[in-house]
């Protein structure tokens, strides 16, 4: 085995090949779950990567700042441009194979979309998603090595860590009382701070704990793992929902869904506690495993290429069920709406994704060891002149041709593919145009729309003036049903419209998805005074389908109505089985997806 593959300290190899294995588990929404139910994935599995990281980093005062800064950009952004390219252009092939002509287009401005995903969010793009963490930790790093320099010998690890600690306090009261398009040019600082922490409780328990931890006997080691357990149970009673403890979405700060401001830190503390001592048992007994130290050795590969390996997965699902055998519940359209699909022909099968997350990058992984190894050997015999020219020769070649792949893709497509967004047509509506919701509650409005068309008559050309579709979330709060509207979707012609709800993006969703009782989709031909109308008293909303999380929702719809002499409705209720006989909960869920085809449209 190569020196890249081993590490000497089997306990911290251990620990970081168990957090990323639960990185692919979360995201097939736990299939496996070890202890999940009780100590989340999502409380604490992020800062347990910073806590390793902290854990062995050495900077100090003596530190040359820029020597590190070198090192970091080598070790995690490089990999991480190169991880984000590959992965984009892999992306592209699945897109391309399994939705062919309908392959949707980059848009014009997508490089300056992606650059700002990076510096805020962190992932450029979904399959990406993990990666967020990479830009994150790399600027805490720089952050703490930069605080640690200049304090220099006024740094006291405990004091710093409580001040750590109200800083991590502070992000989490900012993100759940503040805008979140507010707090989004500043994501990434507020990141570092809810991060440093736990980067000096890495230190601080290297330093102080270690020795200690190590001496306890087994049975108390156990003892302790149990009370962790109890701890978090406890926890959880005083919270309205068990998944409480957990922080979701830390990429954009949002879902910090329990009432208290310190429940992050208490949620990373007990995990990270929990899964140390677990290690701490276990390390001696499989550290020699070479697969453990492959893995712990690539995480970083697997963090990057996990969900791109879903997707393989699915489309080799996808082929055998078209050209082979149909597969039993696996549904391909679903498959081409969402990067998060999993089959759902029974609980066990996500197993398979697992398997697919953690092995197929793995195997990538040896794969390019394999190729890439005689060209390692021959460029390490030559002289030090030589390899300082090839390495510029090889730099300004990839470069050059990353440059022109996304230039071809990016032209290509944007040349070719046909409209399919309001601003592909290049309808405009005035800047000072507002959107508002009715005094009623009926139907979102938009005010001073433009001032040429106030005509009564109804519009039989659809490339005057839009009807306006939205996606009506009714849910239960305090007793009352309350109503929920996604954005206005301006729509032209029949077809198929697809609405994406993230928990993610409002504050008010975690109420929404928790109390949902079921949906409707309302098609407006008229917004507010506007004497305009769209002409949609025929039109039928058809082929509703529904996905949670990956999950098909079994929809059962009522049939369009027409609401005035404008506007057309449907609602729909949603089950969890095909017998229609268990309603579908919504309460944990991350996102739904709601598809839905136009017929009638007057054009």
């Amino acid at each position: 085995m190569s020196e890249q593959r081993t590490k000497s300290n089997k306990k911290f190899m251990l620990l970081s090949a168990i957090g990323i294995f639960m990185v692919v588990d979360s995201h097939t929404f736990t299939a496996l779950n070890f202890f999940g139910d009780i100590i989340p994935y999502n409380s604490f599995f992020m800062p347990m990567f910073v806590f390793i990281s902290g854990y062995f980093n050495k900077v100090d005062s003596s530190t040359n700042l820029w020597a590190y800064f070198k090192k970091k950009v080598k070790t995690l952004l490089v990999p991480y441009v190169g991880i984000s390219l590959a992965v984009f252009c892999l992306q592209q092939l699945i897109n391309l194979y399994k939705l062919g002509s309908d392959m949707p287009a980059i848009p014009a401005g997508y490089l300056e979309f992606v650059l700002d995903r990076v510096v805020t969010e962190g992932a450029p793009f979904p399959l990406l998603t993990p990666m967020w963490f990479v830009i994150t930790l790399f600027a805490a790093l720089m952050v703490y090595a930069i605080l640690k320099k200049f304090l220099g010998k006024f740094w006291n690890s405990i004091v710093m860590f409580v001040i750590f600690c109200g800083l991590n306090m502070l992000v989490v009261y900012l993100a759940k009382n503040i805008d979140p398009e507010a707090l989004h040019p500043f994501l990434l600082p507020l990141k570092v701070l809810f991060f440093l922490p736990f980067l000096e409780l890495g230190r601080i328990y290297k330093n102080h704990i270690e020795g200690k931890h190590e001496a306890i006997p087994g049975g108390a080691k156990i003892g302790l793992m149990f009370g962790m357990l109890v701890v978090n149970v406890i926890r959880t009673s005083y919270m309205t929902n068990a998944y409480d403890v957990a922080s979701d979405s830390l990429d954009d700060l949002s879902r910090f869904i329990s009432p208290y401001i310190v429940t992050p830190l208490i949620s990373a503390f007990v995990g990270i506690t929990f899964w140390l001592t677990f290690v701490d048992l276990i390390g001696k007994q499989v550290g020699e495993s070479r697969f453990v130290n492959f893995m712990s050795c690539n995480t970083f590969w697997i963090m990057g290429f996990h969900i791109l390996f879903f997707n393989i997965l699915n489309c080799l699902l996808m082929t055998i069920s078209l050209h082979i055998v149909e597969l039993p519940y696996f549904d391909v359209e679903s498959f081409k709406q969402t990067e998060w699909y999993f089959w759902e022909i029974s609980s066990n099968i996500k197993v398979l994704y697992v398997l697919a997350g953690v092995l197929g990058p793995l195997a990538f992984k040896w794969i390019f060891e394999k190729i890439s190894a005689p060209v390692k050997k021959l460029f390490s015999s030559l002289p030090e002149k030589s390899k300082r020219i090839l390495s510029i020769v090889w730099y300004v070649i990839v470069g050059v041709l990353i440059v022109w792949l996304l230039v071809v893709l990016i032209k290509s497509k944007i040349n070719t593919a046909e409209p399919e967004t309001l601003d592909e047509y290049e309808y405009e509506i005035e800047d000072n145009d507002t959107q508002s919701v009715s005094e009623d509650g009926d139907q979102p409005i938009i005010d001073n729309r433009q001032d040429d068309k106030t005509d009564d008559t109804v519009l039989s050309d659809p490339s005057s003036i839009p009807a306006y579709a939205l996606v009506d979330l009714i849910y239960e709060q305090n007793g009352e049903a309350q109503d929920y509207y996604t954005e206005l979707e301006e729509v032209y012609c029949d077809g198929k419209y697809t609405v994406t709800i993230k928990r993610s993006d409002d504050r008010e969703l975690p109420a929404v998805f928790d109390g949902l009782s079921y949906m409707a989709i309302k098609l407006l031909g008229q917004l507010g005074d506007d004497k305009t109308v769209m002409d949609i008293s025929n039109t039928e909303i058809k082929d509703i389908s529904v996905m949670c999380d990956g999950v098909t929702v079994t929809v059962v719809d009522n049939g369009t109505v027409s609401l005035n002499d404008t506007d057309r409705y449907i609602y729909f209720d949603c089950y969890a089985t095909e017998d229609k006989t268990e309603t579908f909960d919504f309460k944990n869920a991350n996102e739904i997806v709601v598809s839905y085809t136009l017929y009638g449209i007057i054009g």
